[in-house]
């Protein structure tokens, strides 16, 4: 296969009353049946370094796929961790560092919902059982905001908070809201992660730049036909389709 897809998810659960970016949650059973259907129509489910692998040209997985969930919501614990670890599939979950234990203060008021995030305590036992955790900076900022010590301490910072935490490398970074340009880009570099994600619709090619990967968000409106087209036919933006 000439290309491999990172999914992105936030909430697993219900849409809870009056929130006002519904598209943000799946529900559980919608869920159950997506990972189902990546088993049953032959993906590979892998992890960001199979997507490494897979850039660099040293992978010769059949149609590989990786799973990551954006922000650290305990629903994630909840409702997607039970399936994902039954059908043995490799899962990242983006932490925001400073806001561990917490709630989504950067976007609550926005979203009209206040949403629980996974403690260290969860976080650890996450990671026991197979979980690998990655940086979505210390407080989830838009990051061309920022310049200079302030950046660095959101792209640094994060690394090296959840590494004291998990006692282990922490090597891929998410940017917030899909926010970024040259100067995050060459800090998240320099703090010596391997990869960063975007939210630019569309798949990862070969030789692909590793720090501004693509990838196809699954919302409450993907259906189950269209959850198989994002997998079978998406190609996402124009740049993508030029790579083919």
């Amino acid at each position: 296969m000439d290309r491999a897809i990172v999914l992105m998810y936030h909430n697993i659960g219900r849409v809870p009353k009056g929130a006002r970016l519904p598209g943000l949650y799946v529900s559980p059973a919608a869920f159950h049946l997506q990972m189902r259907y990546l088993k049953a129509a032959g993906f590979t489910v892998v992890s960001l370094d199979g997507i490494l692998d897979f850039i660099s040209g040293q992978s010769r997985v059949r149609r590989p796929v990786a799973l990551t969930f954006d922000d650290g919501f305990q629903d994630f614990s909840d409702n997607a961790w039970p399936v994902l670890r039954a059908l043995g599939f490799p899962v990242t979950v983006f932490v925001v560092a400073g806001r561990v234990g917490g709630e989504n203060l950067w976007d609550c008021e926005y979203l009209n919902v206040r949403k629980k995030l996974l403690d260290w305590n969860a976080i650890a036992r996450l990671k026991d059982e197979g979980v690998s955790f990655a940086a979505h900076t210390m407080t989830h900022p838009s990051l061309t905001s920022l310049a200079g010590e302030a950046l660095r301490g959101e792209v640094f910072g994060s690394k090296a908070a959840l590494e004291e935490k998990l006692g282990m490398g922490v090597d891929y970074f998410c940017y917030p809201y899909g926010d970024y340009n040259e100067d995050t880009a060459e800090m998240v570099k320099a703090a010596g992660y391997k990869a960063a994600f975007t939210t630019r619709k569309g798949c990862v090619f070969k030789a692909e730049n590793p720090y501004e990967l693509r990838r196809i968000s699954v919302k409450s409106t993907t259906g189950p036909l269209s959850f198989a087209y994002k997998l079978h036919l998406y190609k996402g933006s124009s740049a993508c389709r030029k790579k083919q």
